[in-house]
């Protein structure tokens, strides 16, 4: 009998080291990649109607930057959002469903989203692959660097949802 609350502090500690990894990886890592891309984004667009209003000859190069980095962007701000539970959603129909249904609702949920999220991953993996000797048309970057955020965000998807699943099933006991 006394194995039984050094079992549950392991657990606990387990789900605290999770948890920490969770809030390091979508909180910080994931937040920080979001502001600088954004940024760069914004001053590339920015720079880009300067060049076209300002200069007689417009940078060729700021439409490509500020295309791949709003690519970046809006993946990883997919996950961004998935994380924060902030996607759009129907909740009129979950709140009206029994509690034991939405419980299954969510892990179904979360394994949908676990399977895309793999498939991300490995079909990112093999896209990078293909494209790893082609060259983007007027910065030169190797385009497998732009496909990489489909292996990114898949992984960020996959880790999100094996939390998500595995906060699920403890609370459930």
């Amino acid at each position: 009998m006394s194995a039984c609350p050094v079992m549950r502090q392991a657990d606990y500690l387990r789900g605290k080291v999770m948890d920490k990894l969770i809030e390091i990886l979508f909180d910080r890592l994931l937040t920080l990649v979001l502001k600088i891309v954004g940024i760069v984004l914004v001053l590339t667009v920015l720079l880009q109607i300067y060049s076209r209003i300002g200069m007689t000859a417009p940078y060729s190069w700021t439409e490509e930057l500020s295309r791949f980095s709003f690519i970046w962007f809006c993946f990883l701000g997919s996950c961004y959002t998935l994380h924060k539970d902030l996607h759009l959603g129907i909740d009129y129909y979950y709140d009206k469903m029994p509690l034991k249904v939405q419980k299954a609702v969510s892990v179904i949920i979360s394994l949908l989203i676990l399977i895309f999220g793999l498939m991300l991953f490995v079909y990112g993996l093999k896209m990078m692959q293909i494209t790893s000797f082609q060259k983007s048309p007027i910065l030169r970057l190797n385009m497998s660097n732009m496909y990489a955020v489909l292996p990114t965000t898949g992984f960020f998807f996959t880790i999100h949802s094996i939390h998500k699943l595995i906060r699920h099933f403890k609370t459930a006991k």
